[in-house]
């Protein structure tokens, strides 16, 4: 049996109707990926999108976490096309405390609102409960953020709280509303839908 954290070092791929999640690795690094991290529009509701990532920066990150057994990131790539359009993560896994937190990044624009999110969230959940064996898993938002925060309520995510003023963007402080599941007792297996939404 393996222990839970090669889950972690080695993620298996996770299968969905329209995407798979991957291990991110050195063979996802491309121009077109670092360009996301630069893109204002793509990056509005994060810390990225300041101009200066790089190449060698993408890479780097690539490196950092491929082996580090307390995040997990996947490669978003769409089944039809085969192409990498996004990242979603599970990090700063605490596994005395059984929790993780849940980070997504849609890079490629016309992949927005077609459910691309609330399908990568409903493989990350299902992974972190019955692979990894998590409890708790939780992410944060700008209250702004409309798309995430729909995401994260269907997936059945409960609101906790909002923390006032502490994400800097552009001169402007924004708050930040955090949401969190946690596993039942009963196994958790999240319906994937066939949807647009």
């Amino acid at each position: 049996m393996k222990n839970r954290k090669s889950f972690v070092i080695e993620e298996p791929v996770l299968m969905g109707n329209f995407i798979c999640l991957e291990g991110l690795s050195t063979k996802h690094v491309s121009q077109r990926y670092t360009d996301w991290l630069n893109d204002k529009e793509v990056c509005k509701e994060n810390r990225h999108g300041t101009g200066d990532n790089t190449l060698g920066n993408t890479s780097e990150y690539v490196s950092s976490v491929d082996k580090n057994e307390n995040i997990a990131v996947f490669a978003i790539i769409a089944k039809d096309s085969d192409k990498h359009i996004g990242n979603i993560s599970l990090g700063s896994i605490s596994w005395e405390d059984n929790s993780g937190e849940i980070s997504i990044l849609i890079g490629e624009k016309d992949h927005w609102g077609r459910g691309i999110g609330y399908e990568a969230y409903t493989l990350i959940i299902d992974y972190a409960f019955n692979t990894l064996g998590l409890q708790r898993l939780y992410s944060g938002m700008t209250v702004r953020n409309k798309g995430m925060i729909r995401v994260v309520e269907k997936v059945g995510m409960l609101k906790e709280e909002i923390e006032k003023g502490v994400f800097l963007k552009e001169g402007e402080y924004v708050d930040i509303v955090k949401y969190a599941i946690t596993k039942s007792k009963d196994e958790v297996v999240l319906e994937r839908k066939d949807n647009n939404e």
